[in-house]
C-alpha cells in the first residue's frame, strides 16, 4: 500500500478535477484545491501567491476557462480571458513550486491535443499519425494557444521535480437520458463533453458536424483519471503523455456510437459554415478539423486503458432510465 499523499490541484472543482479528487480520496490520499473561492480544504489563487504553496507531494493543474463555453459569445475579451485563465495561473503555480524549500515530487501541468493544430486535407489524403514525439502539422488559435499554456509551464525546476505534461482529448463523462411512458424526455445530467451536445441528441436533432470525416481524440473519464494516477504512482514517468484513447474516431463514428446508446436518430449533418457562426472562426477548427493523437509513450509507461474503443465507453457512459 502506497503512503498517503497530498495533493493540490489547481482547478480542482472542474470536471476532471473532481472526479480526480474523488478518487485519490477513496485510496486515502488527502487533496486541495485552488480555485477562485476559498474554504474547507482550498486555498484561492490570491492565498497561493501571498502565502506561497502549502507542502505537499504532488501539483496538478486544470485550471483554465472552457475555450468552447457555449454560453459566451466568441469576443476579443473573451479570447483574452481564455488565454490568460490557462497561462497566469500556471504560472502562478510554477512560481511557487520553484520558491519551495522542499518542493513536491512531481508537478503534473495539462493542455489540449490541439497542440497538434490542424491543417487542410488534399482529396484522399489521410490523418497523420501524431504522437507525443510529433511537431504540429499546422497552426491554429487552439495550437497557440496550448503552446503558450505549455511554454507557461516549462520554468519549473525540473532539477528537483518530475514534470509531467499532459495533452488531453475530449474527455467524456457520464450521461442520463429518463423517459416517461417512452414518449416524455427529460434531460439527465452529464459532465464533460456530453452536455454541449447531448440536448439536441436527446430532442432526436442531433448532427454530424461538418464532414465528418475529421479526427475526434477522446477519452473516458476513468481513464483520465487512471492516466493521472498512473503517473503520479510511476516514478519513473516524465515529461509529455497523451491522454486519448488507443483508438481515435472520425466525427461521424462518434456521433453514431452516441446516438445509438441514446437511442436517438441522426437525422442531418451540421454545415462547417453554421458551426463557424455559432462558436467564431477561431474555435471553430476543435469541431471542424481533426488530429490522429496517440498515446505512444502512454502506453509504453505501461497504462493500460480501461476504454479503448468508443463503443466499450458509450456502452459504460450512456444510461436510459424509465
Amino acid at each position: 500500500m502506497t503512503a498517503q499523499k497530498h495533493i493540490v490541484i489547481g482547478g480542482g472543482s472542474g470536471f476532471i478535477g473532481s472526479a480526480l479528487t474523488d478518487a485519490l480520496r477513496d485510496r486515502g490520499d488527502r487533496v486541495t484545491w485552488i480555485s477562485r473561492q476559498g474554504g474547507d480544504q482550498r486555498l484561492t489563487w490570491d492565498q497561493l501567491e501571498r502565502d506561497g504553496l502549502p507542502d505537499c507531494d504532488v501539483v496538478v493543474n486544470f485550471a483554465g476557462q472552457h475555450i468552447l463555453d457555449m454560453s459566451r459569445r466568441w469576443t476579443d475579451e473573451y479570447r483574452e480571458e481564455v488565454i490568460q485563465s490557462r497561462i497566469r495561473t500556471t504560472r502562478i503555480l510554477v512560481e511557487a513550486i520553484n520558491k519551495k524549500s522542499s518542493p513536491p515530487e512531481v508537478f503534473i501541468s495539462t493542455a489540449g491535443k490541439c497542440f497538434y493544430g490542424t491543417k487542410e486535407l488534399a482529396a484522399g489524403e489521410d490523418y497523420p499519425e501524431l504522437d507525443e514525439y510529433s511537431e504540429p502539422m499546422g497552426m491554429d488559435f487552439p495550437a497557440e494557444l496550448v503552446s503558450q499554456w505549455e511554454a507557461a509551464a516549462e520554468g519549473v525546476d525540473t532539477e528537483r521535480l518530475r514534470h509531467i505534461k499532459l495533452r488531453i482529448g475530449v474527455v467524456l463523462g457520464a450521461i442520463e437520458r429518463k423517459s416517461y411512458l417512452t414518449r416524455f424526455w427529460r434531460i439527465g445530467r452529464a459532465r464533460g463533453f456530453l452536455p454541449i451536445i447531448r440536448l439536441p441528441f436527446c430532442l432526436g436533432v442531433g448532427a454530424i458536424i461538418g464532414t465528418g470525416k475529421q479526427i475526434f481524440p477522446w477519452i473516458h473519464i476513468d481513464d483520465m483519471v487512471g492516466v493521472i494516477l498512473h503517473v503520479i504512482d510511476q516514478k519513473d514517468t516524465n515529461g509529455r503523455y497523451n491522454a486519448v484513447a488507443p483508438n481515435a474516431v472520425t466525427n461521424k463514428e462518434f456521433t453514431q456510437a452516441f446516438a445509438k446508446y441514446l437511442r436517438r436518430p441522426i437525422i442531418w449533418s451540421l454545415p462547417a459554415w453554421l458551426v463557424k457562426a455559432v462558436v467564431g472562426e477561431e474555435r471553430s477548427s476543435i469541431l471542424l478539423q481533426g488530429q490522429l493523437v496517440r498515446p505512444r509513450r502512454t502506453i509504453e509507461a505501461g497504462y493500460q486503458f480501461k476504454y479503448p474503443f468508443i463503443d466499450g465507453a458509450m456502452a459504460d457512459l450512456v444510461k436510459i432510465t424509465l
